[in-house]
């Protein structure tokens, strides 16, 4: 390769190559300075990923191009989702500052460990070849396989990463052999080579249906669709806070960003020979996240109940793009725009949990919010606020994403998948009201941590539930441009 080709595609890759290096000298950095100091460790990390954001927004005037040979596409569409993650990881990160201090974690290792997993989830948003998917998604997993599992000195917290990384690299198997057969029937892995070798092949192959069902499936266990969701409840339970919220929010957008470029962009209009897959996973998905989560009694739980749901609500979107074609889908852009939504979502109610701790453990037993509107009202109205918009209530911007999402499925003549969409729906407003319950109609005296960078996180994701929920537009017209970026 040429060099001024190789110094252009490190240019574009630059907030990827940013957050890698600097995971790389904290790692150097935890091994020489022992211990590390937490200040340290968090300020860099920090500063590291608002510099990538800052890269990512420097970039999102440029024409899309491809770097390293085809392996990445630096278009609207990583962009927009590379803005996505990056928010999940600066919030998860301002969860962590205290509570990993106070539940016993002081691993200096921990603030490069989470760099690495955030590179891996900005190559998948980039990615343009199944095997850069591939290497980014282990980048990202292996990562997480040992921040789920750094409170060594809890068992919970152990089981939760060896299942993790048992089922993840089954999971990662199951892909890569999808991958090698879609390989041997059009002899490339680049999703823009593979859409349009499908579309100069139209007959059927049983050996590439075979193939994409695979590729499929290893998506599904990412994004914890059912029946790959098994690991989610205990992995989140299990792993500190901090993690589950970067998992919740960050490896969800980053799987859904690979997951959509895969299926919009090297699928296409061709969509419609894997839709019947797609519509099932997405049924059962919303059905067994919503009805499996109204007999939870630890919040962690609801909220993984509550993730599954929600993978199948975006899953709706993605089956949609082959009931009417990926180009004229008027509501497209609602993937992006409801992924954005539930990372503040996310980031407030976790934020809250992350103050849930007693000697040294997570106390997020839904009892445990037993009298937190009296003790605490702002945290109580804060946790409410995305609650209630996680159930899709107006006027927050989850009541816009499930309406854009449905429109979605409605548009490409998928009604019957709406409805069983909005049974789920209808369904989850119990369990996301039965906390509020807990709050404000129990007694209680509530142990809650006193930490300022968590209430920080809380209190902006309030502020943008509320003000996108109330003034979209914008927000919306840039998820649609950045996804249908994918088709240009």
């Amino acid at each position: 390769m040429d060099t001024s080709l190789v110094l252009d595609s490190m240019v574009m890759a630059a907030p990827m190559l940013l957050v890698s290096a600097m995971g790389i000298v904290l790692m150097v950095m935890a091994a020489v300075m022992k211990p590390l100091s937490p200040t340290v460790g968090w300020g860099t990390t920090l500063a590291t990923l608002a510099a990538a954001l800052g890269l990512v927004a420097l970039q999102a005037g440029d024409p899309a191009a491809e770097a390293f040979a085809g392996m990445l596409r630096v278009d609207l569409y990583g962009h927009f989702f590379a803005v996505v993650l990056l928010l999940a990881a600066i919030f998860s990160l301002l969860i962590a500052a205290d509570y990993m201090e106070r539940i016993g974690v002081r691993v200096g290792e921990f603030y490069a460990l989470f760099l690495f997993g955030v590179s891996g989830m900005l190559g998948m948003a980039y990615a343009n070849d199944l095997m850069m998917v591939f290497i980014a998604l282990e980048v990202m997993s292996i990562a997480l396989y040992v921040l789920c599992a750094i409170k060594r000195a809890d068992d919970r917290a152990v089981e939760a990463g060896f299942k993790y990384f048992i089922l993840g690299a089954f999971s990662s198997a199951i892909m890569l052999y999808g991958v090698s057969l879609l390989y041997g029937v059009t002899e490339t892995t680049s999703l823009s080579q593979l859409a349009g070798w499908l579309a100069t092949h139209p007959e059927t192959n049983s050996v590439l249906a075979v193939g994409g069902v695979l590729v499929i499936v290893g998506f599904g266990f990412k994004v914890a669709s059912v029946p790959f969701h098994l690991w989610t409840p205990d992995v989140y339970q299990g792993a500190p806070t901090a993690v589950t919220a970067l998992m919740a929010s960050g490896v969800k957008a980053a799987s859904f960003a690979a997951f959509g470029r895969f299926v919009i962009g090297a699928l296409g209009n061709d969509a419609a020979t894997w839709e019947m897959a797609l519509w099932l996973m997405a049924a059962l998905t919303m059905l067994v996240g919503n009805v499996a989560a109204l007999v939870q009694d630890d919040l962690k739980r609801i909220l993984a109940y509550s993730s599954i749901a929600h993978a199948g609500y975006l899953l709706m979107a993605l089956s949609s793009v082959g009931g009417m074609g990926a180009d004229q889908n008027p509501a497209l852009g609602s993937l992006g725009f409801y992924l954005l939504a539930y990372t503040f979502m996310n980031a407030g109610a976790f934020a809250v949990l992350s103050l849930m701790t007693k000697d040294g453990d997570d106390n997020t037993g839904i009892d445990a919010l037993a009298g937190l509107g009296k003790s605490h009202p702002w945290l109580a109205a804060g946790l409410s606020l995305c609650l209630v918009s996680l159930a899709g209530i107006p006027p927050t911007m989850g009541f816009v994403g499930k309406f854009y999402l449905f429109s979605s499925a409605v548009g490409a003549g998928q009604v019957g998948l709406a409805l069983v969409g909005a049974i789920g729906a209808a369904a989850g407003v119990y369990y996301y009201l039965r906390p509020m319950i807990y709050m404000y109609m129990r007694d209680g005296h509530p142990e809650v941590a006193t930490d300022g960078r968590a209430r920080i996180a809380l209190a902006v994701s309030c502020v943008a539930i509320l003000v996108l929920g109330l003034m979209p537009g914008a927000v919306l017209a840039a998820a649609d441009a950045s996804v249908r970026a994918v088709l240009g």
